[in-house]
């Protein structure tokens, strides 16, 4: 909501209001709009009698406040107002997203900066925190569709030049990706449960993405890591065990009386082993004797 420097409804403040509306007192206000909306209560956008004298008797009770009917239309006017200001811009952007977490649009850097380039007055939603935007979607997306209560030009050009004056402190709004829809549902319990339930599926949604993205990143890791084990490997001298070398021995046909000889000999020095493969096969056994049976020259 709005400081009450502008008043409740973000205009002119009228002597008769005395209500410091806040921030607390959003989520119940909006929580109140919900229920008589899931509850029938709301035809066409617009609140009934019955919705409204429900929604006073909530907030008093609850926020312990004297509030009038004309005091819920302007804090309805002035949550809807924002609502839209923020819908417009990211309802058609891809790769924005609400997080529900840290309240805020998110998206990569290349996409922000896209967005930046073609609308520089965006940038302040990198630093406002939009609070209960899931539940405000619920309650204005379809009005908005539908071009209920959309701003005319001169309107729109007053929302802007007042737009920074406005405090958004205690304004909760939701997710370009995490929006539980309203049903059509003949019963208040199974509209509940069905708007519980799409906005849960959208929570899937969004978590199977991040988590295709954190999979896809390890992915990319281990990539690397076997790539860079491999040049280490071929930098390193290979290592022959005893398996590999009596089977070398016994493949170039060394004598079986030899074998055993051959084997311990070569087991003591990998050097030896080196210059032994290091040979051509057909010669290897001729190599084998001298290291072994070293001429003695005169």
């Amino acid at each position: 909501m709005v400081k009450k420097a502008k008043g409740i409804a973000g205009g002119e403040e009228s002597k008769r209001d005395n209500v410091k509306w806040m921030e607390s007192m959003d989520l119940v206000l909006i929580d109140a709009l919900l229920e008589q909306q899931l509850n029938d209560n709301r035809c066409d956008g617009t609140f009934t009698t019955t919705a409204y004298s429900n929604i006073l008797k909530i907030c008093r009770d609850e926020l312990n406040l004297s509030l009038d009917k004309d005091h819920l239309k302007n804090c309805i006017k002035t949550l809807k107002n924002h609502f839209n200001v923020c819908h417009d811009l990211f309802k058609s952007l891809s790769g924005f997203a609400w997080n529900p977490i840290s309240k805020f649009f998110e998206a990569e850097f290349e996409v922000w900066k896209a967005l930046l380039e073609a609308k520089p007055h965006a940038k302040k939603w990198r630093s406002i925190e939009i609070n209960h935007y899931d539940k405000l979607y619920d309650l204005f997306a379809k009005d908005r569709a539908n071009g209920e209560g959309a701003m005319t030009a001169k309107e729109k050009g007053a929302d802007i030049e007042q737009h920074d004056e406005v405090s958004f402190d205690s304004f909760d709004l939701p997710s370009a990706t995490v929006h539980s829809q309203v049903t059509n549902s003949s019963k208040g319990g199974s509209k509940r449960k069905l708007s519980i339930m799409n906005s849960f599926d959208k929570h899937v949604e969004v978590l199977d993405s991040r988590i295709k993205n954190v999979a896809e990143a390890i992915r990319e890791r281990n990539i690397i890591t076997e790539k860079g084990i491999t040049i280490l490997e071929k930098g390193r001298p290979h290592l022959y065990f005893e398996e590999e070398i009596y089977a070398e021995l016994v493949s170039i046909g060394t004598p079986n009386h030899l074998l055993l000889d051959a084997l311990l000999f070569l087991g003591k020095s990998q050097s030896k082993v080196r210059s032994l493969f290091a040979f051509p096969r057909e010669r290897r056994l001729e190599m084998l004797l001298k290291m072994m049976c070293p001429t003695n020259e005169a």
